[in-house]
């Protein structure tokens, strides 16, 4: 029986976690997102909060969300701490591993980690996830109990290069190209219920009958008077 995987690729703000957990929970399949990187971390024998500025998103996404969690300013100097010595094709590499395990062993919702870039087949559901930037620096405030808006706003930015940058290592193209993927949801227009269940719908419906052939146009012959 063959599997099904939903690899969802997401702006920061858009709710792609609560998306992906939801569609997960909907359809009984598995959830993984922060688990691939406790993963790959111990494949590599190191701490997952070592490496996790190495992945996908740029030390400076998390040096700015460093300032306003711990440091409560975004004015506060900031230390990052010392990373260990692999590499970020070492943490690539590695979390590419975690996913293709758990896309061969069975139904998945990913959410990140360029999991769209990886997978491929028939069985694979690309999803993007994206919204207007005000509304995702509103969700983000929210979810991270952020309250600097001018601090939110460079978190979603430094994370937007980040993740554009990843993409186009991986495929070449634009990040945003909607051609990389099978569906393209902007999460203010649907809201996040209605994104919910537009994905486990196209999960869950049968494929649909080709189309019937069109009818060939026949040359317009008219003369203009």
């Amino acid at each position: 029986m063959s599997t099904t995987i939903v690899a969802i690729s997401r702006q920061f703000g858009s709710g792609g976690a609560r998306i992906g957990q939801a569609v997960a929970q909907r359809l009984g399949f598995q959830y993984a997102d922060r688990s691939i990187l406790a993963e790959a971390a111990a494949r590599l024998r190191v701490d997952s909060t070592d490496i996790e500025p190495l992945e996908e998103h740029s030390a400076s996404v998390w040096a700015r969300i460093g300032k306003l969690f711990a440091l409560g300013s975004p004015d506060t100097p900031f230390i990052p701490p010392t990373l260990p010595t692999v590499s970020e094709s070492d943490v690539f590499a590695a979390e590419r591993q975690v996913i293709e395990s758990i896309a061969a062993h069975g139904n998945a919702v990913i959410v990140g980690r360029g999991a769209p870039h990886i997978l491929s087949g028939p069985n694979v559901i690309r999803v993007f996830l994206h919204a207007p930037i005000e509304d995702r620096i509103k969700l983000a405030m929210q979810e991270y109990a952020m309250t600097d808006v001018v601090a939110a706003r460079m978190v979603l930015e430094d994370s937007d290069r980040a993740r554009a940058q990843f993409a186009r290592s991986l495929t070449k193209r634009d990040w945003c190209d909607a051609t990389l993927y099978d569906i393209s949801l902007n999460t203010t227009v649907f809201g996040l219920d209605r994104a919910v269940e537009l994905i486990v719908d196209l999960v869950q419906r049968p494929p649909a009958a080709p189309l019937p052939p069109m009818t060939p146009r026949t040359a317009d012959t008219r003369v203009s008077s």
